[in-house]
């Protein structure tokens, strides 16, 4: 019976490849040509999250403890941008499972007390209707079994869009824009901080060192995709 109702959800509401949006065959996987071409990151360097051979960690003076499923390119970019900007939050299930994997695969040795999210303003919150970076960090929640607390970081300050600045203005734009919420919930604490994109790492070097200077015992991160473009 269960097999003959799934059978008629998908007559009426096909499955669609999560990152090219194209009708395919099953729920939350990518379509056949997606799965040949999206590019995932393969031999990471932790400290930049991009592959070895494109290592940017001698152009930055900081070390994020990164691991991303996936290149910011094409397809998987596109696809973001729906998540992000388009409303289709239910992407955060498939992105929000790969994440998962990812991190698992990387630190499973970890064991992580709590995960967050970089957080938004008031004002942003309002303007798109959700914190995709939240939405992302619940689902690995749930794949993970540890607990999610959005509360442990917030924004002191409206600040410029990062994708609108370049080089040192990023790092001036995030200089103590967040604060840690209760320090008391980070203290000692293992943490798994979650955004949906690293371009340079200046978000979540901040919010990292903010979360360690309230305590945290570790901080490793996590987002979709790593951008490989060199970013000027």
């Amino acid at each position: 019976m269960r097999r003959v109702f799934s059978q008629i959800l998908n007559l009426f509401f096909p499955a669609r490849c999560p990152v090219c949006n194209e009708i395919g065959q099953r729920h939350l996987h990518l379509c056949e040509q997606c799965e040949k071409s999206v590019e995932r990151v393969t031999d990471r360097c932790l400290g930049c999250g991009l592959p070895r051979t494109g290592c940017r960690c001698s152009h930055n003076n900081f070390s994020l403890c990164l691991a991303s499923p996936f290149l910011y390119k094409d397809n998987v970019r596109n696809a973001i941008h729906r998540f992000k900007f388009g409303g289709e939050t239910d992407l955060s299930t498939y992105f929000g499972k790969e994440m998962a994997e990812c991190v698992a695969f990387e630190f499973g040795d970890v064991k992580f007390d709590v995960i967050t999210c970089v957080p938004q303003t008031k004002r942003k919150r309002r303007k798109r209707g959700y914190n995709q970076s939240a939405l992302l960090a619940k689902q690995i929640s749930r794949e993970l079994s540890v607990p999610f607390n959005e509360l442990l970081l917030f924004k002191t300050r409206e600040t410029a869009d990062q994708h609108d600045l370049r080089g040192k203005d990023r790092l001036k734009n995030l200089k103590n824009a967040f604060a840690a919420e209760n320090e008391d919930a980070v203290n000692g604490k293992t943490i798994l901080l979650c955004d949906d994109i690293k371009t340079t790492g200046a978000t979540l070097n901040e919010c990292r060192k903010t979360l360690l200077k309230a305590g945290a015992k570790a901080v490793c991160c996590t987002t979709v995709a790593v951008t490989p473009e060199k970013i000027t």
